[in-house]
């Protein structure tokens, strides 16, 4: 085999091995970007989750701030109600003020009642939430953090790669690599091995000619149908 041939072999196995490493730290970084979306899904309905629970112990709060109100109003309005120290029409205009506040309080009190029931069973399940949560999330930053690791290995093999690369396309005839780059548009693969007379490349059969030149080994030859850069064994 020409050594140009084989300068140029080594080339392709440097390009086949950086695409191999690119596709290897796309998928981690795809991978990446699922975990992410998946966190920020999971992370905004844990969010929304606890955001509601917090609205209902306000609710809570609220109500049986108003109940407390109401009775303070009532035994105050009844303690004006004993000491008699009011005309009769404002007597008797606290006694309609106490029965619809008494009335008033019976009913915030069921409501308030009902509110911190509620809260008291959402209470543990709110809990339990937050703590499967936390433990998804730990789970994801330290596949994260492996995946982040990993990008780094498969990049730093990438730069070392390249740099052999780049010694061994400094050693290479420029019109030759340049026909390398023109087919390496094409194909995967710009060099292929004939054997038994058929092109690795394209799985056609060269011809003859083609054959008896390579066994010369005088010249670059190219394939008939696909025009890869031909080599035999």
């Amino acid at each position: 085999m020409l050594q140009e041939l084989e300068r140029l072999l080594l080339v392709q196995q440097h390009d086949l091995e950086l695409r191999e490493i690119s596709e290897k730290i796309a998928a981690l970084q795809q991978r990446r970007a699922s975990l992410q979306q998946a966190f920020a899904r999971e992370d905004a309905d844990f969010a929304a989750q606890k955001k509601q629970f917090e609205e209902l112990k306000r609710r809570s709060r609220e109500r049986s701030a108003e109940v407390d109100d109401l009775d303070a109003q009532v035994r105050q309005d009844e303690q004006k109600l004993k000491s008699g120290l009011t005309s009769y029409k404002e007597m008797e205009a606290l006694r309609r003020r106490i029965e619809q506040n008494r009335q008033r309080t019976d009913e915030l009190s069921d409501a308030a009642l009902a509110l911190i029931t509620q809260v008291e069973e959402e209470e543990p399940k709110i809990h339990a939430a937050q703590e499967a949560f936390l433990k998804w999330k730990r789970k994801i930053d330290e596949e994260l953090a492996q995946i982040d690791e990993e990008i780094t290995v498969q990049q730093r093999t990438l730069t070392v790669c390249q740099e052999r690369r780049a010694v061994g396309v400094a050693q290479i005839e420029p019109g030759l690599l340049q026909q390398y780059e023109h087919l390496r548009q094409r194909h995967v693969n710009p060099i292929a091995l004939v054997q038994s007379g058929i092109c690795s490349g394209c799985h056609l059969r060269v011809s003859e000619s083609v054959l008896e030149r390579l066994r010369e080994g005088a010249e670059i030859v190219t394939c008939e149908n696909c025009s890869r850069l031909l080599y035999m064994k």
